[in-house]
């Protein structure tokens, strides 16, 4: 950890009190030793470069956002409710937290690099051909056992949308699970998880049907590590069907992206 000087650590402080900007933002190094920061702690979540793997895509989540340096520090200090982002006021002191600040700002607004598929092609792949739609909504339409994904594209990379079509149990979005329970006289229901634990469980089958277990009513009930999306979008799609569902999904939210 770099250390500074009496001055600076006043300021600090008093920018803090009176929610200022960041303390930091005339310092040249603070978005490069934030860089490393991120990486360490943000990186698994966000991507290497910020740009979304679980976590949004925070290039383009922060330039749309109208928020403050003040209110990204105090996000990545106490953490955003309803979400798995965490506070990082334990591992990282207040000055690598506003470092880290420093770095997204970099960050914010850079463009990704342009697909190389059609989008308008994409969207008639994922409402047709592809059958996206059976499982996940757009903006209100499709099915509802998969993830919403009307934001999507401006909430995940295109690297990370593509490793999510084609190994959809890599890393499946919390909630999402599958569940299979055995009923006593041997028939087995499998579903889309709505709620587990030790004694109960809740799903959602194909049809979008609900269902609910009690443990000691049936053979037995196990929440498993894999997906219900099928891992066979490598062999359903060529390459280049591939390339236009995926310019599809990375336009989804996005503002400049058309209906």
């Amino acid at each position: 950890m770099m250390h500074t000087g009496c001055t600076v650590l006043l300021g600090f402080l008093l920018a803090s009190a009176a929610n200022a900007e960041n303390p930091l933002q005339n310092d040249p190094h603070a978005a490069d030793v934030g860089r490393g920061v991120f990486r360490i702690y943000c990186s698994p979540c966000h991507g290497i470069r910020g740009q979304g793997a679980r976590g949004p895509d925070l290039t383009q989540a922060i330039s749309g956002s109208g928020k403050s340096d003040d209110d990204l520090f105090r996000i990545v200090s106490e953490g955003s409710p309803g979400t798995e982002m965490p506070g990082f006021t334990g591992p990282l002191d207040e000055e690598n937290r506003w470092r880290t600040v420093s770095y997204l700002r970099s960050i914010a607004g850079q463009r990704p690099a342009p697909l190389a598929g059609n989008p308008a092609a994409g969207r008639d792949l994922y409402w047709g051909k592809a059958g996206c739609a059976a499982c996940h909504r757009i903006n209100s339409k499709g099915g509802r056992q998969g993830p919403d994904l009307s934001r999507i594209g401006s909430a995940r990379s295109a690297s990370y949308l593509r490793e999510s079509v084609l190994t959809p149990s890599a890393d499946i979005t919390p909630g999402y699970n599958a569940i299979v329970v055995v009923q006593k006289d041997g028939k087995k229901i499998t579903g889309v998880e709505r709620g587990y634990d030790n004694f109960t469980a809740q799903l959602m089958d194909s049809k979008e049907e609900f269902h609910s277990f009690d443990k000691a009513a049936v053979a037995s009930m196990k929440l498993e590590s894999r997906s219900l999306m099928p891992d066979t979008y490598g062999k359903l799609l060529s390459a280049s069907e591939l390339d236009n569902l995926l310019a599809y999904l990375s336009s989804l939210g996005r503002p400049e992206a058309g209906k």
